[in-house]
């Protein structure tokens, strides 16, 4: 094996801040973001990862800020001080809303194959921004709020791993079977096709 490592890059959602910095967080949610951010600081530090977020993301903490203390918001800030880009916008409305059918009909199709034990949502238009952004920059997505993200392994080759789980600190993993059965349905595939169309316009 050779020395050159493939640079990791990171989109991260806005959970990986919020609890990070909560002091009122579940202690088991406070911990593992804890353990992502002292690994994922490590391997910035090294050149081995850099830290994306989608412009959407700022528009939610830039919200919440409000309802924060200022302590929080101070934590919130140092932490995007080490953000290497924000992503613009990358969605229309009608790309947007074509993000939240796929994913509503893979709900509807194949929520008990994916993981019966994993609730799997559409997510809001919000969600669809902030998945698109990742997609298109190509990144590992990180965030604690996986049911509404299930869809984005299925942009990418079976064997690769795109979505962390914040909480339990591993690579949401689709059966091989599962992800073949759905990327061989005329419907999901119909309408995957629509969004690159969308995408090329």
């Amino acid at each position: 094996m050779g020395n050159i490592t493939e640079t990791k890059v990171y989109m991260l959602d806005t959970n990986v801040f919020r609890y990070k910095s909560n002091p009122r967080a579940h202690k088991s949610y406070k911990k593992a973001t804890k353990r992502f951010w002292r690994n994922v600081l490590q391997e910035f530090r090294n050149g081995e990862s850099v830290l994306y977020i989608p412009k959407e993301v700022i528009r939610e903490l830039e919200v919440q800020s409000y309802t924060l203390s200022e302590k929080e918001n101070q934590r919130i800030a140092q932490l995007l001080e080490l953000i290497e880009e924000t992503v613009p916008d990358l969605a229309t409305p009608e790309i947007e809303h074509q993000i939240r059918k796929i994913t509503a009909y893979v709900r509807s199709e194949y929520k008990s194959d994916i993981n019966a034990a994993r609730d799997m949502e559409y997510g809001s238009v919000s969600d669809a921004r902030i998945l698109l952004a990742a997609w298109q920059y190509d990144c590992i997505f990180v965030t604690a709020n996986i049911k509404d993200f299930m869809l984005y392994p299925l942009l990418f080759p079976q064997n690769e791993s795109r979505l962390f789980d914040l909480l339990s600190e591993n690579y949401v993993i689709i059966d091989p079977t599962v992800y073949e059965n759905i990327h061989r349905d005329p419907v999901f595939a119909g309408m995957l096709q629509d969004l690159h169309n969308m995408l090329e316009r």
